[in-house]
């Protein structure tokens, strides 16, 4: 299904160079020959971005989840979420699908809105954490949140850092 998607974000997958499985550089080319519009997101611009990327965001290394929840910001402010596909199958993900027993305001939703911390994981705030530029971010998230349907291949560098997984301390 990966050949019908409209808009592909590249997030730290260096395919060209790791051959993440022998097909993917094969559905990469297709998808560039197509004309599908893809977005390389790493700190440097890796054979796979030279080769497939539309634009290069040089994401400052280990910055990646300050990208990714103001890119959830927008996303949510402008109301461009699945929302029947979150309150089917998403939990915590506002306070209305929180797991039993969780105190009030400990849900994604609220992390988002600054809601405890008082602040907002807007672009702007991203943009001195990531080095991305505010605009940026507000456009890859819109262009992302309206390309239906979309994909993110992500590579594995961001679990080999310190608690990147789901092990926790110690294991």
């Amino acid at each position: 299904s990966l050949l019908n998607t409209r808009f592909l974000i590249l997030w730290a997958d260096n395919t060209a160079e790791s051959i993440f499985g022998p097909e993917r550089n094969y559905y990469l080319s297709q998808l560039k020959e197509k004309g599908v519009r893809i977005i390389c997101i790493d700190p440097r611009l890796s054979q796979t971005g030279v080769a497939y990327a539309d634009e290069w965001f040089a994401i400052r290394p280990s910055t990646d989840a300050a990208l990714a929840d103001a890119m959830a910001y927008v996303i949510w402010s402008e109301g461009l979420q699945d929302q029947a596909f979150m309150d089917r199958y998403c939990l915590g993900f506002d306070e209305a699908h929180m797991p039993e027993g969780i105190p009030a305001g400990e849900s994604y939703h609220s992390y988002l809105f600054g809601v405890k911390d008082g602040v907002p994981k807007t672009p702007e705030w991203a943009e001195k954490i990531t080095g991305i530029e505010a605009e940026r971010i507000w456009k890859l998230a819109r262009e992302y949140a309206l390309a239906k349907p979309a994909c993110i291949f992500t590579g594995l560098g961001a679990q080999r850092g310190a608690h990147g997984d789901t092990r926790g301390p110690g294991t």
